[in-house]
């Protein structure tokens, strides 16, 4: 099934490949059994002489909105189920932390992308939430559509363990500080003045502009491509290394799991439980303004 989701083709003669996420009936959403299949398809692109460049992108509607909520329970960050179990002690909780943000199987791991040796756009229509707005952050080019919505909803309830040192060079300090401290969704065009878009064009057109630019960077020698991609990721290391921020959003990301909720305050994965995800985030999003709203109706509502 999960090898599915991962729809793969490529064209030898223009040097160019396409992974497209397809689960459009469900705005591409990202499964736990999809996750093993995406980083060998990767390793298996960067070793295939006939792709210069790689394409990420999702049928239907959307990018994609990131990793299906119902699989993100307790039981994944050493919890149980059982409200009256303990939790767990704090190594057993590390260990699982690091194995979330390290394994290479796991889809929230995004090192793979990261280090990806080709050059790799991002084809970003509709929502690009969740695990996917991480993709858009580790590519090296994102192209998207006008109507384009970009967040991490997980920061309305936890924090996550990848390196927000991604956002702070994509984004800006001041706009991942935004970003983090809200969860709301920025536009295309906000994303693209701070630099976390490369360029907004309309819907109609971002086929045709992303493979426009696909086929240049295509001009290129391969050797150059991939000589040149191991130049700005070494340059990165130098100045940020990525490895460091990783256990640091380890440490966040568990600690964040062990905050006490005061009267008021709303627990999106409490609530889960009982009414359903889509009723959890319904009334979850309620609680903000409109234009702080994820969803696309949400964020047209009148008070």
């Amino acid at each position: 099934m999960g090898k599915e989701y991962f729809l793969y083709e490529k064209d030898a003669q223009k040097r160019i490949a396409w992974i497209t996420f397809n689960r459009p009936e469900k705005h591409n959403v990202v499964l736990g059994e999809d996750g093993p299949h995406f980083v060998p398809l990767l390793r298996e692109i960067e070793q295939d002489d006939d792709v210069k460049v790689l394409i990420l992108r999702g049928a239907g509607e959307h990018f994609g909105v990131g990793a299906d909520i119902m699989s993100l329970g307790p039981d994944t960050v050493g919890f149980s189920r059982d409200p009256k179990a303990p939790p767990p002690t704090v190594r057993k909780r590390l260990i699982m932390e690091r194995r979330m943000a390290h394994d290479a199987v796991n889809p929230a791991s995004l090192s793979t992308i990261f280090h990806f040796c080709k050059p790799c756009i991002a084809q970003v229509q509709g929502y690009c939430y969740g695990w996917h707005f991480q993709v858009a952050a580790g590519v090296d080019i994102v192209i998207a559509s006008e109507e384009a919505l970009f967040t991490h909803p997980a920061f309305r309830y936890i924090l996550e363990a990848w390196p927000m040192t991604v956002l702070m060079d994509t984004m800006g300090v001041k706009r991942a500080a935004e970003l983090l401290f809200t969860g709301r969704a920025f536009t295309a065009w906000e994303m693209e003045r701070c630099g976390f878009v490369n360029r907004v064009v309309p819907r109609d057109k971002l086929e045709e502009e992303v493979l426009e630019l696909a086929s240049v960077i295509a001009l290129q020698p391969l050797d150059m491509l991939v000589v040149a991609k191991h130049y700005l990721e070494t340059l990165r290391a130098v100045r940020n290394d990525l490895y460091a921020p990783n256990l640091i959003g380890c440490m966040a990301h568990m600690l964040s799991t062990y905050m006490k909720l005061e009267p008021g305050d709303y627990s999106v994965l409490r609530e889960t439980t009982k009414m359903g995800a889509r009723g959890a985030i319904r009334e979850r999003e309620a609680r903000y303004p409109p234009k702080y709203r994820l969803g696309y109706a949400g964020r047209a509502a009148k008070e």
